[in-house]
């Protein structure tokens, strides 16, 4: 069941009281395009139901916006921090699972959608990076190599500026 409007609601709370037929008829309504992996979200929706939450530490809250409008528009689904009154957006895309059960929903997003959107949106950005834990740590891993590379001079970059110079030569010259 899920609580008033004083007490914090949990991400696992949103999982715990939604079945997964509700979750996956709001999943593939907001993205037709995942009807084809939508066993890929009942294993890791079946997952989150088993799995025990880990401890917020640090004051993450979800949210969930809707950005443009028409044909373009789309969610994104962030975390909020607030430290000493600051507010920061972060990506939640690599985070593991029992963090994301820790994490309290935003009161305006309960306010605004079902709790079965929520879940669909959460799952959506949860998969982005794949559909178990071990993928998503596996391409982690190989994002902090690639980083380290570059720290160490292992990779040729070019800078920001010498691409958008040459870029306008092109367009001058073609």
């Amino acid at each position: 069941m899920i609580k008033s409007d004083s007490e914090k609601v949990m991400f696992k709370d949103i999982v715990r009281s939604c079945t997964f037929k509700k979750v996956k008829d709001a999943l593939l309504e907001l993205y037709p395009d995942q009807k084809k992996v939508i066993n890929g979200y009942k294993y890791v929706f079946q997952t989150l139901r088993l799995m025990r939450d880990r401890y917020n530490k640090e004051g993450m809250v979800i949210d969930i916006r809707k950005v443009g409008r028409g044909e373009n528009a789309y969610f994104c689904v962030s975390g909020i921090c607030t430290e000493k009154g600051i507010q920061q957006s972060y990506a939640l895309e690599y985070t593991p699972w029992s963090k994301w059960l820790g994490y309290e929903v935003d009161k305006k997003v309960l306010k605004k959608m079902p709790k079965e959107e929520i879940a669909a949106h959460c799952l959506w950005e949860m998969t982005f990076m794949g559909f178990t834990q071990n993928k998503i740590r596996s391409r982690l891993s190989v994002l902090r190599r690639r980083v380290k590379d570059i720290e160490e001079g292992k990779v040729k970059t070019t800078p920001y500026e010498e691409i958008m110079s040459r870029i306008k030569d092109k367009l001058k010259n073609g």
